[in-house]
């Protein structure tokens, strides 16, 4: 993207969330904790029915336009806090991270199986069965370098597509023409503004969704920051993300095996509504009476009480 598209993305973006996200963005400033990560969920149709050059620079580069959502959305934050006359209990959160979902239901965004490798660098939708979470870990993504001879300072990112490995450059970046390939990393590993929350899930396909004699496949899928501990084995979900491919460093006479996985950016967890049994209402009647007829003595009622729970059940 060039710097003109980065500008209209993030001011488009930031109008967006100003107006219809305004309240969570007051709710999210009135936190206390400032360190902790905080996510607005998007719908994506109504953002991108405010300008439709918004989703096609998201559907062609979703990486770098989740980086700019994120920056706008806290410059909103920025701009709501400044713009209170009395602004007491409220405080500024850098952490804040824009979750989109809602994405339009059609074969090129949504899929119930198991992405391949065409869909490397798409954001999709993706339902799957959570079947084995991680433990969550402490991931350092990124260093401060200096310059051994200029003393120039910059940041090196980690590499997602190899495992979070940090590389150091052949030469030094500054513009200064410095050609010195020696540096001091300054960043303290302790330090939580360049350590994230990370966590590993594996999904699989639905069983329910899969033609008869098709084996289920299976993908890992990333989740970092407040996207932690948001599921667990067994849940139905669906995970909006960009599909990613990964591999281990170079080593020789080693195997180079590309892996295919999902970043996540938000998850919907589908079986949260409750498992508790809905009661007809003149079975729950007749449960009332029973109880009410043997409050003076409950051990009595007990006698009863399996004839009665039959009789619930086949009404149920």
């Amino acid at each position: 993207m060039n710097s003109d598209q980065v500008t209209l993305v993030g001011q488009v973006f930031e109008s967006y969330v100003s107006e219809y996200h305004k309240n969570d963005i007051l709710l999210i400033l009135k936190e206390r904790d400032e360190d902790a990560h905080y996510p607005v969920v998007v719908n994506a149709m109504t953002l991108f029915e405010t300008n439709m050059e918004i989703g096609e620079y998201f559907n062609a580069f979703p990486n770098e336009v989740l980086t700019i959502f994120d920056n706008a959305l806290r410059r909103s934050a920025l701009t709501i806090l400044q713009s209170l006359s009395q602004p007491e209990g409220l405080s500024m959160k850098q952490n804040l991270h824009a979750r989109i979902s809602g994405l339009p239901v059609c074969p090129e965004l949504v899929r119930e199986h198991i992405p391949k490798t065409k869909d490397v660098g798409h954001f999709l939708s993706v339902t799957g069965t959570v079947i084995r979470t991680s433990l969550v870990k402490i991931l350092e993504f990124e260093r401060d370098y200096m310059c051994n001879k200029c003393k120039h300072v910059f940041v090196v990112q980690a590499d997602f597509e190899q495992y979070y490995t940090f590389f150091r450059p052949s030469s030094c970046p500054s513009l200064e023409n410095c050609d010195s390939s020696k540096f001091t990393c300054l960043s303290d590993l302790s330090s939580p503004t360049r350590c994230r929350d990370y966590q590993e899930i594996k999904i699989q396909e639905q069983v329910q969704r899969l033609s008869v004699g098709s084996i289920p496949r299976s993908m890992q899928v990333i989740l970092e920051d407040d996207l932690v501990d948001s599921c667990k084995s067994g849940d139905d979900i669906t995970i909006y993300g960009v599909v990613m491919q990964r591999w281990k460093p170079f080593k020789q006479d080693v195997r180079c095996e590309v892996e295919i996985v999902l970043k996540a950016n938000y998850i919907q967890v589908n079986n949260e509504e409750s498992a508790g049994v809905n009661m007809d209402e003149e079975v729950r009647k007749e449960f009332e009476d029973f109880w009410e007829h043997y409050k003076s003595d409950p051990f009595a009622g007990m006698k009863y009480w399996p004839a009665c729970a039959l009789k619930f059940l086949e009404c149920t």
